[in-house]
């Protein structure tokens, strides 16, 4: 099965990923590298961490804080998101920032000689057949950490079950989220005996000591304004969830907007709407202020997890419609309401959690998200409550990562004693 995954990868995926990047800047970022043409070589051996986009760059750096190997870590991810955020937040923590390579044995084995790894962690689920084939052949541990499968995904590869157990055999450990992904590992194939429950790392992001006011002072001039936040808006989302400020807006005056696209390109259609709309509107890019306008477009990256912490109410969003939703955990952080439409399936033990707690609001509907935001807007005692509730939240779930970095930490002295 193997030796067929890889000559229909190395033939007709490559052949569809050339086709691709002809019509994706996204797709062509990092060719070079992903093709396995690295302009580096490490003598000494490193961590090599993949984090593919901009969520899992953000445990990365979470987990990296927290790990006491003297190695050089070498980070990669799969997206120019991903890549912008890391070399923001992790260039003093990586020694080198870089790209994953596609699933080839020669761009898998270039990468390797590249990066000289002593071990790999993988953050969340990254299941490549080929890499991990050459990671195991190479005696390299290879590790999925705050691993997760989501419903959809474990049907299909349930399918395959066959296929993945001789995949994840190769893994030298799993540490999942919850007990329901643990189990899921296990019936698609993976060794029981090297999977074990960690806890979600998303509970571990640190809060800064203090809010660098400076730096959005676009908000804090509103003064005793509200700000509600519509944070990663999908296309299909963004007209619905403009009305329903509208709507809320014609009652409560004072009220400000955020308006966050998942994806930058996406900005021409918001502003499309909001025209439509009459209502006045600026760019973080341009530095716009709320003194001038009523909703404020984030067409920056790497800057929604802070502004979550300035706004009175946020609105998770992928989750009007069929994308599953994002992660909540980046607003309650700052002990900030959280509210999302019906789709939470992405990250629906966190919204189990959250909700128990009541820090977090799920809705059926538009209509009920415009009622949930009034009641935040008009009831201040209503949001302390909340606020209060997002703390104890955190205090309750923390520690995967401490649990993570000890498991990991305690493999590798064993594999050495062991030697």
């Amino acid at each position: 099965m193997l030796k067929i995954y890889s000559f229909l990868y190395e033939t007709i995926g490559v052949l569809i990923i050339k086709i691709l990047g002809c019509f994706s800047q996204k797709i062509r970022a990092g060719e070079k590298e992903k093709f396995g043409k690295y302009g580096f070589k490490f003598l000494n051996r490193t961590i090599w961490i993949h984090a593919v986009s901009v969520g899992e760059v953000m445990l990365a750096q979470t987990l990296i804080n927290k790990l006491s190997f003297k190695n050089d870590i070498v980070l990669t991810t799969s997206t120019p998101q991903g890549q912008e955020l890391a070399k923001n937040k992790l260039s003093d923590k990586c020694k080198m920032i870089t790209y994953f390579p596609y699933d080839t044995k020669k761009a898998v084995d270039n990468a390797i000689k590249a990066i000289n790894p002593e071990m790999v962690i993988i953050m969340e689920t990254e299941i490549w057949p080929t890499f991990s084939q050459r990671m195991k052949e190479l005696a390299i541990p290879l590790f999925i950490v705050n691993g997760r499968i989501s419903e959809e995904t474990f049907k299909s590869y349930k399918k395959l079950s066959f296929f993945f157990k001789k995949v994840l055999a190769n893994y030298s450990a799993i540490l999942t989220q919850t007990h329901e992904d643990a189990k899921r590992f296990v019936e698609i194939g993976a060794p029981e005996n090297r999977v074990t429950t960690s806890g979600n790392i998303k509970f571990d992001i640190k809060k800064p000591n203090s809010y660098p006011k400076h730096k959005y002072s676009f908000l804090f001039n509103t003064l005793n304004k509200k700000v509600a936040i519509f944070g990663s808006t999908h296309e299909e989302e963004n007209e619905q969830l403009i009305e329903t400020y509208a709507s809320i807006k014609n009652k409560n005056k004072d009220l400000k907007l955020i308006i966050a696209p998942r994806h930058l390109e996406k900005v021409a259609q918001i502003e499309k709407i909001l025209t439509s709309k009459g209502i006045n509107y600026g760019k973080r890019s341009e530095n716009v202020s709320f003194d001038n306008v009523d909703v404020i477009i984030l067409d920056t990256t790497g800057e929604l997890s802070d502004v979550y912490g300035a706004c009175d109410i946020c609105v998770i969003c992928g989750s009007f419609n069929q994308t599953g939703g994002h992660n909540p955990l980046e607003a309650t952080i700052w002990d900030k309401p959280v509210i999302s439409g019906p789709n939470v399936k992405n990250f629906k033990q966190i919204y189990k959690n959250l909700c128990n707690l009541e820090c977090a609001f799920v809705v059926d509907d538009f209509t009920e998200l415009e009622q949930k935001m009034v009641e935040f807007i008009t009831n201040d005692n209503y949001l302390d409550r909340i606020k209060e509730n997002c703390r104890r939240a955190f205090e309750k779930n923390r520690g995967a990562t401490e649990f993570s970095v000890k498991y990991i930490e305690n493999y590798i002295k064993e594999l050495h004693e062991n030697d």
